[in-house]
């Protein structure tokens, strides 16, 4: 999963709408990933990404807006993420391709260019239900609280609450996998920064298919440079497999920056990645 970091233009609307703006914002990313259980060891790999956001406010202040975003992806180019939204004191309301609230607010990051999948081992029960296409998040003080809901067929329900006191961060999460799949999952994450050092964990368990997964990411960031190390591991029903790796991310400046890493998927295969992120 690749960490998407916009910068934005706006472009401000006029002919009687004064408080309506469009925004383009854009991520692209070239380089190299090598595994080495592929028929091709080393493989190129390249996206572009184009954010559209449309906003408004009425004259009572209830603000409202869309997005959506433009991916070509190694060749393979799709419109999607197209969201909906109103916004006011009492909250926002979305609806569209929201996924769920816990794929949304819990989580650990990504090391390397490509991510190396080692996060993906440690999310896979919040994964699991990343459906929703109306969602309510909202913000109290430290508090937030999001809450989704897949209204077409498979009825899976997501709700997380986080909590932030200065540079510390908890959160829950719980899924009901609804029609998809007989069974619930619950989540927690915590993190923190240190100074110079940024830590992020997160627990995920379902007694009903007897899963469990937990990841840890540290970060350490000296003037330009960040490197990061991930740990995930996954056991289903007594079979465990891990992963993890190392990465490192050197900010060129402007929005661009050069990433890396080298590690082990829960497949056993030595992974590893060399490219450059761009952002607009």
């Amino acid at each position: 999963m690749k960490k998407i970091l916009f910068a934005s233009t706006a472009l401000v609307a006029s002919a009687g709408f004064a408080a309506a703006e469009i925004s383009f914002s854009g991520e692209a990313g070239f380089g190299v990933v090598y595994n080495d259980t592929a028929a091709n060891e080393w493989s190129p790999d390249y996206y572009t990404t184009l954010s559209v956001s449309m906003t408004g406010e009425t004259d009572g202040g209830l603000s409202f807006g869309a997005d959506f975003d433009i991916t070509m992806d190694n060749g393979a180019t799709a419109v999607g993420d197209t969201e909906v939204h109103v916004e006011g004191g009492f909250g926002k309301l979305t609806v569209g391709a929201v996924g769920s609230a816990s794929d949304a607010k819990l989580g650990i990051g990504d090391i390397g260019y490509s991510g190396l999948g080692v996060d993906n081992v440690a999310e896979v029960l919040i994964d699991a239900a990343d459906s929703g296409n109306i969602m309510y998040s909202g913000s109290f003080g430290d508090f937030g609280v999001a809450m989704s809901y897949d209204m077409n067929g498979t009825e899976i329900f997501s709700i997380a609450a986080t909590y932030t006191m200065g540079d510390y961060d908890l959160g829950v999460g719980y899924d009901d996998w609804g029609n998809l799949a007989a069974g619930s999952a619950f989540h927690i994450k915590a993190g923190g920064n240190f100074g110079d050092v940024a830590l992020d964990a997160v627990f995920s368990r379902s007694s009903d298919i007897d899963t469990t997964a937990y990841g840890l990411n540290a970060a350490y960031t000296m003037g330009a440079a960040t490197i990061s190390a991930a740990y995930s591991n996954v056991d289903v029903g007594g079979a465990s497999a891990d992963a993890f790796g190392i990465g490192v991310s050197y900010d060129l400046g402007g929005g661009a920056s050069v990433n890396a890493g080298i590690g082990e998927n829960a497949a056993g295969a030595t992974v590893a990645d060399l490219g450059i992120i761009m952002t607009f």
